[in-house]
């Protein structure tokens, strides 16, 4: 069992590592079992003592985290079953075999939920047949999925695990929906940090992958290739842990190349294990 504190939110984090049906690690199954077993091993009044420890509205705050984790993971699992793929899970990185040097500053894998990325779509051009999606740290490939319901010219997905890239490749042979409007979909095993951005107009997706230490080296090579290959580029980056979105907006601002778009706040969706706080850029015409 995992027993941590989460200091940004003030309550104890109660884990244990179980297989998904592909034999990663996915914290997301079974959490009402880790809380039973984690009392039984403790005793009946451990509720009273977390209580009694972290305070009523963290533990309130706790509880309602859990429930809406579990039902968010359900529908997940339910769009899964009904597409005939296996995206959903917060997987784990610590056993897989990766690219590159980078896999300790490598967060879990976990989806954008069909919602939420419904809603950031409406931040962009509704015209994007001329665009690359590319999402960065494409793990199971659910984001990939979700962007072929929009006419990309191409959706590329770069991911540095192995047994996700497996995953994702085997999920786009059998994702078929009467609503895509783009089938070009592949997936790059790679270290993002290495990635050479192809030279066409780009929609670049971050669903806080690493980081700001590996997110800095793949903003800086992507504002090279802009530099070297003026074109349209837009960046999405979204956040719901780690406040990652709080080191990421100044450091795409500061790069001097791109304008941050005005875009609603993201409302509270039942398929999202966490609200995502994002932010929308889009390359200055002078680049």
């Amino acid at each position: 069992m995992f027993i941590d504190w989460d200091g940004a939110r003030g309550m104890t984090n109660i884990e244990m590592p179980r297989l998904d049906r592909d034999g990663l690690e996915d914290r997301s199954f079974g959490r009402f079992g880790r809380a039973w077993s984690h009392i039984r091993q403790n005793g009946l009044l451990e509720p009273l003592r977390l209580v009694h420890r972290h305070g009523l509205g963290a533990s309130l705050g706790f509880v309602q985290r859990n429930i809406r984790h579990m039902l968010a993971d359900r529908i997940a699992r339910k769009w899964d079953r009904r597409h005939g793929v296996d995206t959903a899970g917060s997987i784990q990185l610590g056993a897989l075999n990766v690219v590159g040097p980078h896999r300790a500053m490598g967060n879990e894998a976990v989806c954008t939920s069909p919602r939420t990325f419904d809603f950031i779509m409406k931040s962009l051009p509704r015209d994007l047949h001329n665009h690359t999606f590319i999402d960065i740290g494409s793990g199971k490939s659910r984001t990939l999925l979700l962007a072929s319901h929009y006419p990309f010219a191409e959706i590329i997905g770069v991911e540095f695990a192995r047994e996700l890239v497996d995953i994702a490749r085997s999920n786009i042979e059998r994702f078929r929906d009467p609503s895509q409007k783009c089938r070009a979909l592949s997936v790059v095993e790679a270290d993002a940090a290495a990635y050479d951005f192809p030279q066409v107009p780009l929609v670049v997706y971050f669903y806080n992958p690493f980081s700001k230490d590996v997110f800095d080296i793949v903003l800086m090579n992507l504002v090279s290739s802009l530099e070297r290959h003026p074109r349209d580029c837009f960046i999405v980056y979204g956040s719901s842990s780690h406040r990652a979105i709080d080191w990421a907006r100044p450091a795409i601002r500061e790069t001097g190349i791109f304008r941050e778009l005005a875009v609603p706040a993201m409302p509270g969706f039942l398929d999202a294990v966490r609200t995502i706080d994002y932010a929308v850029f889009q390359v200055q015409a002078a680049v």
